[in-house]
């Protein structure tokens, strides 16, 4: 009885982290203000491509009082569960291009994600098919963004983009330059988050 009882006391957190990454629901956090004040409660959040358009600040889980509504060019960023979301001035303008992208590191190299849904795609529904949206995070096509220390954005979306930019983006560290020019394992498009992590705590 004793070890049934250790295995679900073992679980419950599990399970607990397994709800709690719900989408389309309220989870503490917080969002940063034009003036860069930290205001904490509860976030919405939606999924990788909608959060990218706004979401929505309350101070209570059920979003029943004070309902503040998130905008990229009205709040610097906010954070939600595991997600944080910085404002930048990118993506196509639907009206205004400012986005807010999801934050994968900071330092002298920042690097942001930016989420696209693919045009005319079904996803399996049942025994059919239906379109795909937000909500369908594992279809959600990427792209990584990297902003130097000046300021200046790179489009990184795949192997071709990182050899292109290489020399640009990683000035000053050669032994990274010359392992990412020669492709070796570990140093590719697909490990650029860790590559960018190496280059900030070389600096």
């Amino acid at each position: 009885m004793k070890i049934l009882t250790a295995v679900i006391l073992l679980l419950i957190p599990s399970l607990i982290l397994a709800q709690h990454e719900k989408l389309n629901q309220r989870y503490p956090g917080y969002f940063i203000n034009a003036k860069g004040d930290t205001i904490r409660g509860y976030i919405l959040l939606i999924n990788k491509l909608d959060n990218q358009a706004g979401s929505e600040y309350s101070n209570d889980s059920r979003g029943e009082k004070i309902k503040i509504f998130l905008m990229p060019d009205q709040v610097r960023g906010f954070k939600v569960r595991d997600r944080n979301y910085t404002s930048i001035e990118y993506g196509d303008p639907d009206p205004k291009s400012q986005h807010f992208l999801l934050t994968l590191s900071e330092g002298d190299l920042k690097l942001y994600q930016f989420f696209r849904l693919p045009e005319n795609l079904y996803v399996p529904a049942g025994s059919g098919q239906r379109p795909a949206t937000g909500n369908d995070e594992q279809y959600l096509q990427s792209e990584f963004i990297i902003v130097n220390d000046s300021g200046k954005q790179f489009t990184i979306g795949g192997e071709t983009a990182l050899l292109k930019n290489s020399n640009e983006i990683f000035k000053g560290n050669d032994s990274l330059l010359n392992r990412i020019r020669n492709k070796e394992k570990g140093y590719r498009y697909i490990d650029l988050p860790q590559l960018i992590k190496q280059y900030n705590e070389s600096m």
